[in-house]
């Protein structure tokens, strides 16, 4: 109860001192509520899958991940857990280096942009942030947002290709050297596959022409 209400006194302290906006404190009494009203109940029940989005709650947390209410895009699913990658509004005055598959493919940011006339989910252009994966619990969301992003689309395979190049570059590197080394053993099992061929019709070929001359 003592540490209990050390930490109110200081969150209270921040408030009488506009540490916080309206518009936070509003957003962290909410969060702090869901949290108190949702952390005791049973799991809830609900078949998420790959690319879907979600409105989630990730609570309050440290400059900069990602705090209070935001959508989420689902790139993993572990029973209770989920693998999310927070989505939030795009400003470009203030966001000057984002990633784009077709305008700025060649940049190295961590902010993909989603176009709001490319993608049926947002009403205004968004970032995704690939460097801030965040493990939730099924709890955590709010409700589910519509459309999706397809894993079989080339912008779901983009997004979790330049997510395993930030976690994992030393992995990511390594697996495709495996696979240039797979695709140049197959290539050349195709060629000594077609050379056998060759090779065998050519015998059934000789062995014909030498039963024809022992006749």
């Amino acid at each position: 109860m003592k540490e209990y209400l050390k930490a109110q006194n200081k969150t209270n302290e921040a408030i009488l001192e506009n540490t916080y906006s309206s518009d936070e404190l509003d957003r962290f009494s909410k969060s702090d509520y869901r949290w108190a009203n949702n952390r005791t109940k049973s799991f809830r029940h609900l078949n998420v899958k790959k690319g879907e989005i979600y409105q989630f709650e990730f609570g309050k947390n440290y400059i900069p991940e990602m705090s209070y209410e935001h959508r989420g895009l689902v790139i993993g699913v572990k029973q209770k857990l989920l693998y999310v990658l927070p989505i939030f509004s795009y400003d470009p005055h203030k966001h000057l280096d984002i990633y784009h598959s077709v305008d700025s493919s060649n940049s190295k940011s961590d902010m993909f942009l989603l176009k709001s006339n490319e993608f049926s989910f947002i009403t205004h252009d968004s970032l995704l942030k690939l460097n801030d994966i965040r493990t939730v619990s099924v709890n955590r969301i709010l409700y589910q947002q519509k459309g999706r992003i397809l894993p079989s689309s080339d912008t779901y395979k983009q997004i979790e290709k330049l997510v395993l190049q930030k976690y994992f570059p030393t992995f990511y590197y390594d697996f495709k050297q495996n696979l240039q080394v797979t695709s140049s053993l197959n290539k050349q099992i195709k060629e000594i596959t077609e050379h056998n061929n060759m090779l065998e019709v050519e015998n059934e070929q000789l062995k014909v022409k030498l039963k024809a001359l022992q006749n």
